[in-house]
């Protein structure tokens, strides 16, 4: 029978409970480590999952911050190519400059781009649909896709050209969507950059 109060005996199980209490600290440390690290990874994942995100090459967003509709909120920025007017086009109708060397709302129907819209339609098969100049799209022209709302799009040009416009547009608009039932367009110009910006909010 061993002595419990024997002084060797009592060491080693001090010994012995030290050593527990060591690999119990250890493992409780290790655990820490492992639960930040998945807790780290999920928190990426998610942050990456929220906001924007591709679609059909419209980057799309229909969280908060961006009121919507039927469809999710849309927005694209596609910058001018080298050339000019493409095709025939009547002479440019509105306001196509700005009173100031500051950026302004272009008032009026640019370039007929009301009746681009349906002329574009038309080409497709499909029938004309009320299409408008309105101060959402005008406003969204002229802040550059900050703040649109609804199912809208914006492209950029080196020229008021209503039918280059719809036409460069329309990979983010999808004109010939037999679903939608009206149109509202905008334009700005930049004096600065010589950009004009065309957007659209589209309803179905």
């Amino acid at each position: 029978m061993v002595d419990d109060s024997d002084p060797a005996v009592e060491s080693d199980l001090r010994r012995r409970a030290a050593w527990l209490l060591l690999m119990l600290a250890i493992v409780a440390v290790l655990l820490v480590v492992v639960i930040s690290a998945l807790v780290k990874t999920h928190s990426s994942s998610g942050d990456g999952g929220n906001g924007s995100g591709p679609l059909d090459p419209i980057a799309t967003s229909s969280g908060s911050g961006s009121p919507s509709g039927q469809h999710p909120s849309t927005h694209h920025s596609h910058r001018p190519g080298a050339g000019g007017h493409s095709g025939t086009t009547s002479a440019p109708v509105g306001q196509t400059s700005c009173p100031t060397s500051q950026r302004c709302i272009l008032q009026g129907d640019v370039d007929n781009s009301t009746q681009a819209v349906n002329t574009f339609r038309a080409q497709h098969g499909l029938a004309a649909v009320p299409v408008s100049v309105g101060p959402q799209a005008q406003d969204c022209a002229f802040h550059d896709g900050s703040g649109c709302s609804g199912s809208w799009a914006l492209t950029y040009l080196s020229t008021p050209n209503a039918q280059e416009a719809v036409q460069k547009i329309d990979q983010y608009a999808h004109f010939e969507d037999p679903n939608i039932t009206s149109v509202q367009v905008g334009w700005a110009f930049d004096p600065g950059s010589k950009l004009y910006y065309f957007a659209i909010i589209r309803n179905g």
